[in-house]
């Protein structure tokens, strides 16, 4: 039985080696998660909003609890703050387009009957522009097809429907199923290569089915970070329409749009047609520069070379706000990984026994656009310096099935990632990690979604955790009574494990793949 004693204490010592230094399951308790999620996800923080009182009270409580932990503030003036300027615009709900012929003016809404596309600067518009519409916007030699043959579409707005030419022939594009030249991105690329100033384009299934979810969000202001570089006037602009716009739109010239779609049908391509008439836009928006912070504190390693590199951990700490009256607390987006990277900051603190430094991060502006994180790694020295070897990122960890998380991204940069995320995970908490969104594939394109990317595009491997909670994504009933606290502790024990493991390696984290592109 001695013998046996001693066999489980080797085992236990040598798993515990580069992972914990002592028990970390009498340090991590979901009491003090609990408290934590309780306080940020109350009503009393407003939804902790970018740039409002909610906001700032968030950092105050987190920063109180980063003290009591132990951990030291980032920055040279002894602050915990990163504060950085946002532009906040709001568009008039009045605004409107309107294409105008012989006298008569057709009028479509702005939110109602379309919204402009994300990158676009209505601000750039000119007083008016013709229209002319170009099919499906493709140009596709292999095929011998080309929307634009035969019209001069420079310095004029198109208008293009959704999709491409669908044939029962698979030589033909691909047949029955979507091709590249389908996207939006594609049309949109083409359309500027013909010189097209702009386009209106039909607004596919996809687009129409977050339409009404889409709304609310475009009567509230849009954020965005000063830019550094001079606004191009020629900048190229796009909006959506539903599909009773862009019939008002064709029957202006007398085109019915049914059966337009049935005469493309039988033809497979498309006639140009330069609309008679004059396309306006009545656009207002206000502008005002408010501020926000990131939060960032770190632990010093104990190492007097490695000390001097980092592991960086995070989460965002904003959330939707006060929308109609009721508040957005977002318990899980993203309450939860907030309160577990408190805790693994606490667990840290205590145990000592990081090599490499730790950066603790709480990003700000994240619902806006991973606009917080996108600042905090463009001006970042340790970054500029290659100093920061990784960072592990939680956005919504805390619903869903209790052991499984999904994993995203922890091999896109470096294998060795994944192969300690794996390794750490089995000799701990034993998630199933589900590899899921990992597909390059895949349509959500959550590898892009979160603040992680901002630290990928510098070549910093990244491991990303997500529970793809949806019920209540987004809405006023993400709440503290829906929070799986076991599966919040166990997360906490994973990232601790992950974050030593790195900070205690005998060499930097090895990226072997190039840095993927959006």
């Amino acid at each position: 039985m001695r013998r046996l004693n001693l066999i489980l204490f080797f085992l236990f010592t040598f798993f515990s080696i580069g992972i914990f230094s002592q028990d970390v399951s009498e340090i991590i308790t979901e009491l003090n998660i609990k408290i934590n999620l309780e306080v940020l996800a109350s009503d009393l923080f407003e939804g902790r909003e970018s740039t409002t009182r909610g906001e700032k009270l968030a950092q105050l409580y987190i920063i109180s609890q980063l003290k009591k932990a132990g951990v030291k503030p980032f920055f040279e003036n002894e602050s915990f703050l990163n504060p950085f300027d946002l532009n906040v615009e709001k568009t008039d709900e009045n605004s409107k387009l309107s294409f105008i012929t012989e006298g008569v003016s057709t009028e479509l809404k702005f939110i109602d009957d379309f919204f402009f596309g994300r990158g676009s600067n209505p601000e750039n518009l000119k007083p008016s522009y013709k229209l002319v519409f170009t099919g499906y916007g493709i140009t596709a030699p292999e095929f011998d097809y080309d929307d634009y043959k035969d019209i001069d579409v420079k310095g004029k707005f198109i208008l293009i429907l959704d999709g491409e030419p669908v044939s029962e022939n698979e030589d033909f594009f691909n047949g029955k199923e979507k091709s590249k030249f389908s996207s939006r991105r594609s049309k949109i690329e083409n359309a500027k290569k013909h010189g097209a100033a702009g386009a209106l384009i039909q607004a596919n299934k996809r687009t129409l089915s977050f339409w009404p979810k889409l709304a609310g969000f475009l009567k509230r202001p849009s954020f965005s970070l000063p830019s550094k570089k001079k606004v191009d006037k020629q900048d190229f602009i796009f909006a959506y329409l539903n599909k009773a716009s862009f019939k008002k739109l064709l029957a202006t010239q007398n085109i019915d749009f049914d059966n337009l779609l049935e005469e493309i049908k039988e033809d497979k391509e498309t006639e140009a047609v330069e609309f008679d008439g004059v396309l306006k836009f009545d656009f207002n928006k206000s502008k005002e520069v408010r501020q926000s912070s990131n939060i960032v504190g770190f632990i010093e390693g104990n190492d007097p070379i490695l000390k001097n590199e980092y592991v960086a951990i995070g989460a965002h700490y904003d959330h939707l706000g006060v929308i109609k009256g009721k508040v957005y607390n977002g318990a899980d987006d993203d309450g939860s990984g907030t309160v577990t990277i408190m805790e693994v900051a606490k667990i840290l603190a205590r145990t000592k026994a990081n090599k490499r430094s730790v950066l603790i991060v709480f990003h700000a502006g994240e619902e806006k656009g991973l606009l917080g994180s996108r600042y905090l790694t463009d001006n970042l020295q340790l970054i500029k310096d290659k100093k920061l070897v990784a960072q592990i990122n939680l956005d919504m960890i805390g619903r869903m099935a209790t052991d499984s998380i999904f994993s995203i991204g922890s091999d896109k940069l470096s294998s060795e990632m994944k192969s300690i995320v794996e390794d750490v995970n089995s000799k701990t908490v034993k998630f199933h990690l589900d590899y899921k969104y990992d597909d390059p594939n895949d349509t959500n394109r959550f590898y892009y979604r979160s603040d992680h990317y901002n630290y990928a595009k510098h070549g910093i491997p990244i491991v990303f955790f997500f529970d793809d909670m949806r019920k209540d994504y987004h809405k006023d009933t993400d709440e503290v009574d829906k929070i799986n606290f076991k599966k919040l502790k166990k997360m906490s024990w994973l990232v601790y494990g992950i974050t030593l493991r790195i900070a205690n390696l005998d060499h930097k984290l090895i990226v072997d793949k190039p840095i993927p592109k959006e």
